[in-house]
């Protein structure tokens, strides 16, 4: 999906990136602006990153102001992996993983990130989705939010 909005072109990234991807036949050459919405990007391969990288260090050396949203959790390990991987991009907002202590169920739960570091990265419990009980944040805070400290 692609929309112009003024001088910002936003475009959502769907399925995984990888051999396949060509970003330029997919976005080609935005405006001074471009939000990715990274929301339904379940995996990322090797040769998916360096087609990333390319794509979005030229677009950073172009001087297009960009803008990560939603980023889904494989883009969030990916952009701690890698340090170059957001290539100069905004991280706006990362889905964050939860594991329900009462029926084990698993979910993901969307944080902007200006709110993540004002609460320290000390991520609340939530409800379950599917039962109402206490989740916890389910992975090693000091990797998964560890690009927010670079």
């Amino acid at each position: 999906m692609k929309e112009q909005k003024g001088n910002v072109l936003a475009v959502r990234l769907v399925g995984s990136v990888e051999e396949s991807v060509n970003f330029e036949t997919l976005i080609g050459t935005p405006g001074p602006e471009l939000h990715v919405n990274c929301k339904e990007v379940p995996r990322i391969n090797s040769i998916g990153v360096k087609a990333w990288i390319k794509y979005f260090s030229g677009l950073q050396q172009a001087g297009v102001k960009l803008r990560l949203l939603e980023c889904s959790t494989a883009i969030v390990e990916q952009i701690n992996l890698i340090s170059n991987f957001n290539c100069g991009a905004a991280v706006e907002s990362i889905y964050v993983p939860f594991s329900c202590g009462s029926c084990r169920g698993e979910f993901i739960a969307l944080f902007k990130v200006e709110d993540l570091k004002k609460i320290g990265m000390n991520i609340p419990e939530l409800s379950c989705p599917k039962c109402a009980g206490k989740a916890a944040f389910d992975d090693i805070p000091e990797e998964y939010f560890g690009f927010l400290s670079r």
